[in-house]
């Protein structure tokens, strides 16, 4: 369940910066490109060899990161790279939000409203800013402070874990592990905070609060799988009919695509020509910016589908008026409609991740339709 496996992820996105990130890379001396991106927008971005993970995780974590895209004609031989990116994601994305909602909940307590009327000229809010090597010299000699806080906050969370028997052994490994991670992703400024102010009165409804949110995000975290799933059974449908249709294309109807598709000889010869033919679907994210100036967009998370070859035909007669006018239909629709790809376990997956979001508070819409490009697309989207 937790990212990061891998030392490095061997996919080669194309990757959109915010206006942060490109500041940053600029600083850095790198050069921007133009990038076709597979809805037809053309923006300026980097193209990245290879992921590494920490890094990766690390540019998302602080809002550099708008959009990044994987196009390749079948994902099945890097199958384990594209489940990691999607978790990396998803994980990411995760300990931003959190991260975000407890620096906002601080801020906006009563303590600090107190303090920013008795020190006009040294107030605290969203925009403050303080010298990362005086903070990391102050949290170093209050170490101790903040370890008690640190178990303050998650010292219940661990005991109702351990004592929860309708969890498995590696089930509460990983909500322990997640318990510390959300905690070791939040920003050095909070902890400053809590240190600061620990004489407050109301110091400890702030701890109870965190650990809430703390918890609530914990159980959030299960979205990160049930959305990988969701893609990979998306993806495998996508390239199969990818290549079927690439191979009536190139070999003509007579030919059974299936035969092709599951020979391995011949799978590898007509991946190969399809790699020299440019023959991709893509995958893509786009991130929410937590600078973006349209309200609610720093809260959603997008996933999307590319796919030239996708049958929507049957589904475009059944639902022709709503697909001309841009609404699209959502996925469930699409897999109810339509015989395209496996719909029994896509709606298995599908309802999976719908009930997940439900129980945390996550709002999880689906949409099939056509890119600005005209190209098919189906796109999963999670809002907190």
């Amino acid at each position: 369940m937790a990212p990061g496996k891998k030392p490095i992820i061997d996919l080669a996105p194309q990757v959109i910066l915010t206006n942060s990130g490109v500041g940053f890379f600029m600083e850095k001396g790198h050069k921007l490109s133009k990038i076709s991106m597979a809805d037809g927008s053309v923006q300026y971005g980097v193209k990245l060899a290879k992921i590494s993970p920490t890094s990766f995780q690390h540019m998302l974590r602080i809002g550099y990161l708008a959009r990044l895209e994987v196009a390749r004609p079948e994902f099945t031989t890097v199958r384990s790279d594209l489940m990691d990116l999607s978790k990396l994601i998803v994980f990411g994305f995760l300990y931003r939000q959190f991260d975000q909602l407890v620096f906002d909940m601080l801020i906006e307590s009563t303590m600090i409203k107190e303090w920013n009327r008795a020190n006009p000229g040294n107030i605290i809010d969203a925009q403050t800013k303080i010298n990362d090597t005086f903070l990391n010299d102050v949290l170093s000699k209050n170490s101790d402070q903040v370890k008690a806080i640190r178990k303050a906050i998650t010292a219940p969370i661990l005991e109702k874990v351990a004592g929860d028997k309708n969890l498995q052994a590696d089930e509460k490994n990983v909500m322990i592990f997640l318990t510390d991670r959300f905690l070791d992703h939040t920003r050095p400024f909070v902890w400053f905070i809590l240190t600061r102010f620990s004489s407050y009165a109301e110091h400890k409804d702030l701890i109870q609060g965190l650990r809430k949110h703390l918890d609530l995000f914990i159980r959030r975290s299960r979205i990160a799988d049930y959305i990988t799933l969701l893609l990979m059974e998306l993806a495998i449908s996508a390239e199969t009919l990818n290549m079927a249709s690439f191979a009536e294309k190139t070999y003509g109807e007579g030919v059974d695509p299936q035969s092709l598709i599951f020979d391995p000889v011949k799978r590898e010869s007509l991946l190969n020509a399809m790699v020299r033919a440019n023959q991709d679907f893509t995958v893509a994210w786009r991130i929410g910016n937590p600078n973006a100036s349209s309200i609610g967009t720093e809260k959603k998370l997008e996933l999307t589908l590319y796919n030239r070859e996708a049958e929507y035909l049957e589904l475009k007669e059944k639902v022709e008026e709503k697909m001309k006018s841009g609404a699209g239909v959502s996925l469930r629709q699409f897999y109810t409609s339509t015989t395209a790809g496996n719909s029994e376990m896509g709606l298995l997956y599908l309802g999976y991740l719908q009930d997940e979001c439900d129980k945390v508070g996550i709002r999880f819409t689906s949409r099939v339709g056509e890119a600005r490009s005209g190209i098919p697309s189906i796109t999963l989207t999670v809002q907190f």
